[in-house]
């Protein structure tokens, strides 16, 4: 395969793409548990039946193609160090690693990544983005909401109600990163090598919460800045603790109300607290993963193009294999522990929104003082949200599988 990919580059075969785009892997993306009778408020991006393997684990297993360029470099392995806060052996550094092992298959042994797991090397999660610039790593996490400083518009990323897959938000934050948020990211002296977003955060707790009145003077997990505001207008009282201590803030009651994408409620094991759910569709979490600058203009052109493409396709890996599929795993998971999940029936959901809203108006206010267009930035994200949850899953992995997204490193 590694001598194929180099000689002749990867391609989907037209057989794959013509049964793709009769829709024979298109179907209904599955939800999660609701009340009886009461709808979700958003319909789900459709995927591949149950069963049915998607089209982005096709690629990471080698089974189908993409069409990165050929490779022409011919010296030693190129080793890049990899930085992240994961714990190894978790789910998410396991599908990781294979498609670290992809990188090096398809790039014929060229490109080798040494992974640092659990923050070894660095401090990946708080510095993050001082510890890539100064090439500590040659790329890892780079999250703003955990650095917030020095940026406005991305945080816009958090506004809620809005998404309801990983796989959709993952390709909206991309796109929009090239039009609004590149210079902000790029001003950390280092590049951004993509984004991939959570599925929206739940609520879970050791106490029902369906009405607004059920937040009201609780303590809620707020990470972020625009998040804090959120959850202080909801009523509650926002608390921050690192992802790292928040199993044990929940656990003893420093944190009420956990804010978590369902397969972050497996991977941090919050699920062993928490009684209850609510499906709400909170905010989002960007994970942003940077590059060092040096390290990657230096590469081989080949190299560069192939590394570039390889990881806009890590991207829906991580989007769609674990924030989406994880999660209705972890979902599986919580009703089997008796974990009670709810949807808010519509006029509560309305409530929510609305407690909300102002908080909306004055960041676009804000910012549109300071001469940044977050009006403009809002409308597109929800019409891009529009767009992409109507769209397959799979459908977004083959324009990713043909051709990269332009524009996040100019090269």
């Amino acid at each position: 395969m590694a001598a194929h990919a180099r000689h002749r580059g990867e391609r989907t075969s037209a057989e794959a793409l013509a049964r793709l785009r009769d829709g024979v892997l298109i179907a209904a993306f599955g939800v999660g548990l609701c009340l009886a009778g009461v709808p979700q408020a958003k319909a789900q991006a459709v995927s591949p039946p149950a069963g049915q393997k998607p089209l982005i684990a096709k690629w990471l297993d080698g089974e189908a193609q993409a069409n990165f360029p050929k490779i022409t470099y011919d010296g030693p392995p190129i080793t890049l160090k990899y930085s992240s806060f994961v714990v190894a052996g978790t789910p998410l550094a396991n599908l990781f690693i294979k498609s670290f092992k992809r990188l090096e298959e398809v790039s014929g042994g060229k490109l080798v990544v040494r992974p640092f797991w659990g923050s070894t090397l660095s401090n990946a999660q708080r510095g993050a983005f001082e510890a890539i610039g100064g090439g500590i790593a040659d790329f890892g996490n780079c999250y703003t909401i955990f650095n917030p400083g020095g940026f406005s518009l991305h945080h816009g990323l958090a506004i809620p109600f809005i998404f309801s897959t990983s796989g959709a938000s993952s390709t909206v934050a991309q796109e929009l990163y090239v039009k609004y948020l590149k210079p902000e990211y790029e001003a950390k002296n280092v590049y951004l090598l993509r984004v991939a977003t959570t599925r929206p955060n739940k609520i879970l707790s050791k106490v029902p919460v369906v009405k607004l009145e059920d937040v009201k003077g609780k303590k809620i997990w707020t990470p972020g800045v625009l998040q804090a505001q959120f959850g202080e207008a909801l009523g509650g009282i926002p608390t921050n603790v690192q992802t790292s201590e928040l199993y044990s803030a929940f656990q003893s009651g420093v944190v009420d109300l956990a804010t978590m994408h369902d397969a972050g409620s497996r991977l941090f094991k919050l699920m062993e607290i928490a009684k209850n759910r609510n499906d709400v569709n909170l905010w989002i979490n960007p994970t942003e993963y940077c590059v060092n600058k040096a390290s990657f203009d230096k590469l081989p052109p080949d190299l560069k193009a192939l590394f570039y493409h390889w990881a806009q396709l890590w991207n829906q890996v991580d989007a769609q294999l674990y924030y989406d599929k994880e999660a209705d795993e972890a979902l599986a998971d919580m009703n089997k522990r008796g974990i009670v999940s709810v949807t808010m029936p519509p006029e509560q959901l309305a409530r929510w929104k609305a407690a909300t809203q102002p908080v909306v108006d004055n960041w676009i206010k804000e910012n549109e003082a300071k001469g940044a267009p977050a009006a403009k930035f809002i409308g597109d994200m929800k019409a891009l949200a529009d767009k992409y949850e109507k769209t397959p899953a799979d459908e977004i992995t083959q324009q990713l599988m043909d051709k990269p997204l332009p524009g996040i490193i100019v090269f």
